[in-house]
């Protein structure tokens, strides 16, 4: 509470725009009560998906916090910060942008280049290359993590290697065996 009192942004009104579809509502209904705890004066303003991605795509009509989610088709770095976080993902299309934070910061860009271009022939070099990235987009916060999905799989004694997808979050049935 102190560092937002001292941050000197408590007197601003915050409206967190809520996705009415899946698990906005209770996240963002979550969020309002976390602001106002912190002293900010939050209120939240429920749409439909329609209304919330024209107006995040709308450059006039800023959101100043929403909701949406992102998981990559292959778990890896460049398939996260690529698509919604370079300014290619921001700069090419903004009208039709996924990346909602409007974020570009051409330093990170050039090092995620160096890291594709690293991947194949030193892969060490590339991981530290996207460590690096992930340490300046979190520093400047365009998204803040919420929540992360996972899942539970309960099974019976005889079951081995129940292995859980990072993907789809379920369980890759051609893995497990049955005694």
């Amino acid at each position: 509470m102190r560092l937002a009192h001292e941050s000197g942004t408590t007197h601003v009104p915050v409206t967190v725009w809520n996705n009415q579809d899946g698990f906005g509502k209770p996240v963002g209904a979550y969020l309002v009560q976390v602001l106002r705890q912190l002293g900010y004066r939050a209120t939240v303003r429920t749409v439909s998906s329609e209304q919330f991605f024209d107006a995040a795509s709308n450059s006039s009509r800023k959101i100043q916090i929403g909701f949406d989610g992102w998981g990559a088709d292959f778990p890896t770095a460049s398939n996260f910060f690529r698509p919604v976080l370079s300014c290619r993902s921001f700069n090419q299309n903004p009208a039709s942008t996924i990346n909602l934070a409007e974020f570009c910061d051409p330093h990170a860009d050039e090092l995620a280049d160096q890291a594709q271009a690293a991947q194949q022939t030193d892969p060490a070099a590339a991981r530290k290359l996207w460590a690096s990235i992930d340490r300046i987009v979190t520093d400047q916060a365009p998204w803040v993590p919420v929540f992360t999905l996972s899942t539970t799989v309960f099974v019976s004694a005889r079951v081995g290697n129940c292995q859980v997808s990072p993907y789809y979050y379920g369980p890759l049935l051609d893995q497990i065996w049955v005694r």
